[in-house]
């Protein structure tokens, strides 16, 4: 089964603390996840400004091949604001913990009455609505599954189990999925993560392991606090681990380095996926590994994601072997006691230097070993 894959970049992405996405920025990431191949993408929330109704309706009127939707709270006025912007869909949110609807001074009842109003009014007017179970995972299961009851019963085609602070674990989430696709076998499930405690794009594979069609995340992860689930992750999960090439991953680098660039994020060396360093290799066993099979420590491809292969550095941890291929792809005149030599001054300089040495440094050292 392929999973329904919705895209929060420019909703809850934007929520991240200190990104403003423009309306140019915004489609230039539109741009990037059509070809990516998403399923949905969620462009914002129509009640935080005109400014951002008028990106939205661009978005939605743009002719990209996924479906549109825009995030609203369980207001009549924002749902109807929501209806002159051409979305496909629309999803509504509400609190189902008690902890946020004491914060909110609301009652369960009010919630479930507000449910009933806003759901019924959206699925007469969009032709896919999603109601959102804020804060699921620290909600009371018996009132979530009587939230589920009323909104597919008002006519939801969607439900959003949201991870709203990120504190479920896999075996919470996977617990919580196969009871809920179990007690309502006609609802379509998403999954919402939050990366509070570092286990979003874990929780979204296993949310998926365990029924739920949808999966929503963000490029890069980014968002509130420590982000979402991370998009590009879960899509390579499905590359490796189930033999699933149905979205073109190819873009994957460059529209995570546009997201980061727009955004004001720097992204780790070692990200996974897309990081600058995660397809180079240091330790003399590995290189000495890789050279006789590359997937002996490295099952990822580069090129699925639109990279290169890095190759490997020179460091502490280096070996001979990484030394001898690199002299041999470069025609230079070596023997066993000149590699030797050159890998011992190789790992004085790493360590007093702090850093892994550069082709550049090799064949410095190389031209200075000969001429000694």
């Amino acid at each position: 089964m392929t999973p329904y894959i919705i895209d929060t970049t420019l909703r809850d992405g934007e929520q991240a603390p200190g990104v403003v996405f423009s309306k140019k920025e915004k489609m230039k990431i539109a741009t990037l996840l059509d070809e990516l191949g998403v399923d949905e993408v969620e462009i914002g929330t129509p009640a935080i400004s005109n400014q951002e109704k008028s990106i939205i309706k661009e978005i939605a009127t743009a002719g990209f091949s996924y479906k549109t939707s825009s995030w609203c709270r369980a207001n009549l006025n924002d749902i109807q604001e929501a209806t002159k912007l051409k979305t496909t869909s629309i999803n509504i949110s509400l609190p189902v913990s008690d902890i946020q609807m004491e914060t909110l001074g609301k009652s369960r009842e009010w919630v479930l009455q507000q449910l009933v109003e806003t759901t019924k009014y959206a699925s007469d007017h969009f032709s896919h609505s999603t109601v959102g179970a804020q804060d699921a995972t620290r909600g009371n299961i018996h009132f979530l599954k009587e939230y589920i009851y009323y909104a597919q019963e008002s006519g939801a085609n969607r439900v959003r189990i949201a991870d709203t602070v990120g504190i479920s674990t896999p075996l919470e989430i996977q617990k919580l999925f196969l009871d809920l696709t179990s007690s309502f076998p006609a609802m379509e499930f998403e999954f919402h993560g939050h990366n509070d405690l570092g286990m979003a794009t874990a929780n979204a594979i296993t949310a998926y392991q365990s029924g739920a069609k949808c999966i929503s995340g963000t490029i890069n992860g980014l968002g509130e606090r420590a982000g979402n689930s991370v998009l590009e992750e879960f899509i390579a999960y499905l590359i490796y681990k189930e033999n699933n090439h149905h979205y073109n991953s190819k873009v994957i680098t460059t529209l995570c380095k546009m997201v980061a660039d727009i955004s004001k994020q720097t992204l780790s060396e070692n990200k996974p996926i897309i990081g600058e360093k995660v397809y180079t290799h240091e330790s003399g066993i590995h290189t000495s590994a890789i050279l006789k099979n590359r997937a002996s420590y490295q099952f990822i491809n580069p090129s699925d994601f639109g990279q290169t292969d890095k190759g490997f550095c020179f460091g502490k941890h280096s070996g001979k072997a990484s030394i001898h291929h690199f002299f041999k792809e470069k025609n230079l005149h070596f023997d066993e006691r000149l590699i030797q030599n050159i890998l011992s001054i190789v790992k004085q300089k790493a360590a007093n230097w702090k850093r892994p040495l550069t082709e550049i440094d090799l064949m410095n050292i190389y031209q200075q070993s000969i001429c000694s």
